[in-house]
């Protein structure tokens, strides 16, 4: 019966039925902690379609389903209530982007210290961060991990973490999690050279330049590959200009082929491949300019640029590479 009420109201949150929710939460407080098989509360479920299921590039969800969550906090669920992969709310909240709903469940006590998946490091940030959603660090506090890859995503002053030229041990805590359950695993080796390389490819796709630089003194490389994408690929693929414009003056290489992203997103694919696909005009007109060739073709589908704007129906992107490619 519980889990039928659960049901019943987590499709009420989602269809911003407040009239309905609100009768179920008085009528079966119980409601509040009930979970699914999969450990979920009412809460998570109204924090996933209020995000429309973590959706990205970020989608904003209703004000209805908004409010249910409002309604669902203010009957007493526990903001911090997680799953049987430790992913709560927060971390729906983080990766999706919703500011305003992170700041809510923060407000109502959630902690931004919880890690998802058994993973060291797998906060709220660090998944926020991952998909270039610097301006999240704003809401999740306190810093969590707080290491050098957080650190220069962040833009934050990262000359706590080098100890003459050696990284200190803070540097590498919390580098467990590198990216969602769904992506490949990563045989990591923690050198230092592969520390700073994934940390200057979190700096770039949150386009920090500043970062960046500090991490290439330190010898992070442009054109490294430590983890599905170089510095260049997630700055294009964030459509982070600045960025992109910076690793291109410093030596970052147009046309590196390789994988990129999660299982089966990119095999010997571009930078220009990702700008092309996701429509980032900017980026895309940067690496022409910068001699990016629009003929190049990627492993999995033996595709230009251009054919992959036309898939994804990017038309501002395909006709840019139609006008400038003649």
């Amino acid at each position: 019966m519980t889990q039928d009420l659960l049901t019943q109201a987590a499709a009420a949150a989602s269809d911003g039925d407040l009239a309905a929710l609100r009768d179920l939460l008085t009528s079966s407080p119980a409601v509040l902690t009930a979970r699914d098989l999969e450990g979920r509360t009412l809460l998570d479920f109204a924090c996933r379609a209020a995000t429309e299921d973590i959706a990205i590039p970020l989608k904003p969800g209703t004000p209805e389903q908004h409010a249910a969550v409002d309604l669902i906090l203010e009957a007493g669920a526990d903001p911090s209530a997680a799953d049987k992969d430790n992913w709560t709310p927060l971390h729906a909240a983080a990766m999706a982007g919703h500011a305003d709903l992170a700041k809510r469940l923060i407000g109502a006590g959630a902690s931004a210290k919880l890690e998802a998946h058994g993973k060291e490091g797998a906060s709220p940030l660090s998944y926020a961060l991952f998909y270039a959603k610097a301006y999240m660090g704003e809401v999740l506090v306190p810093v969590y991990p707080d290491n050098l890859r957080t650190a220069a995503a962040l833009g934050n002053d990262l000359d706590r973490f080098v100890d003459d030229t050696a990284l200190t041990p803070d540097a590498y805590r919390g580098l467990d999690f590198y990216a969602p359950e769904f992506f490949p695993t990563w045989d990591r080796t923690h050198s230092r050279q592969e520390v700073l390389d994934e940390a200057l490819t979190w700096a770039a796709r949150n386009d920090q330049c500043d970062s960046m630089a500090a991490l290439v003194a330190l010898g992070a490389d442009v054109n490294a590959n430590a983890f599905r994408g170089t510095p260049l690929l997630w700055a294009c693929y964030s459509d982070r200009t600045e960025a992109a414009a910076w690793l291109l003056e410093h030596g970052a290489d147009p046309d590196f082929r390789h994988d990129w992203g999660g299982e089966g997103h990119g095999d010997d694919a571009t930078a220009m491949h990702l700008a092309a696909q996701y429509n980032c005009l900017d980026c895309l007109n940067l690496l022409l300019d910068h001699g990016a060739d629009p003929s190049i073709v990627d492993g999995a589908h033996n595709s230009t640029p251009k054919e992959w704007a036309e898939f994804q129906g990017s038309a501002e992107a395909a006709a840019i590479l139609s006008r400038r490619a003649g």
